[in-house]
């Protein structure tokens, strides 16, 4: 079947049937081991050789996946525990999530170098740790914890966007630029 699509259709294909199956929960595997997290690449590498008609395996699947517009999986989970984590904040979220990570209404105010301070209502509380667990790897993959920890780290500018779509369209182009390097994104991600 391979050798009657082209790379567009075949791209489509991929993307439909594969991708959409990885990401569908994806936000689940916020914290899993690099072991498990390798599994989930493996796949989206065979989609890529399928795309492109690789035989073996390739040491560096980078460019492919540039080309194909396709973050891998560590970029693709954080894409999605981002997007939470707006959806909590602009109130856009179920109650029960918004319940479990709430926001940090005391967080206080960035600093900024020339002595101005900006206030920052953007920010997700950290779950307070107990000492039963505190350590635990499971632990780490709660929400509560990974919602935050990924989210804060997001420069305000991009946690203060009004509308999700320019939210998505610029974190999408971040998590590019940090999977692909400097320069490399395309043009239909820079919305």
């Amino acid at each position: 079947i391979s050798r009657c699509l082209d790379k567009s259709t075949k791209i489509l294909l991929v993307k439909q049937l594969i991708i959409s199956r990885i990401d569908y929960c994806n936000s689940l595997y916020a914290g899993l081991p690099k072991k498990q997290l390798n599994c989930l690449q493996k796949v989206l590498n065979s989609c890529v050789r399928f795309v492109y008609g690789l035989h073996g395996h390739q040491e560096d699947y980078k460019k492919f996946f540039r080309e194909s517009h396709i973050l891998p999986i560590e970029q693709r989970i954080e894409f999605k525990v981002c997007l939470v984590a707006y959806k909590i904040v602009h109130n856009l979220a179920p109650d029960y999530l918004a319940e479990q990570v709430p926001l940090d209404n005391g967080s206080g105010v960035i600093r900024c170098t020339r002595g101005n301070s900006q206030p920052d209502s953007f920010k997700l509380k950290y779950a307070k740790l107990s000492s039963i667990n505190a350590n635990s790897k499971l632990r780490k993959r709660r929400p509560s914890i990974v919602l935050p920890e990924m989210w804060n780290k997001l420069p305000l500018e991009l946690r203060a966007l009004d509308s999700i779509d320019s939210f998505k369209a610029r974190l999408k182009t971040r998590l590019y630029v940090e999977a692909f390097g400097e320069g490399n994104h395309p043009e239909w991600l820079c919305v």
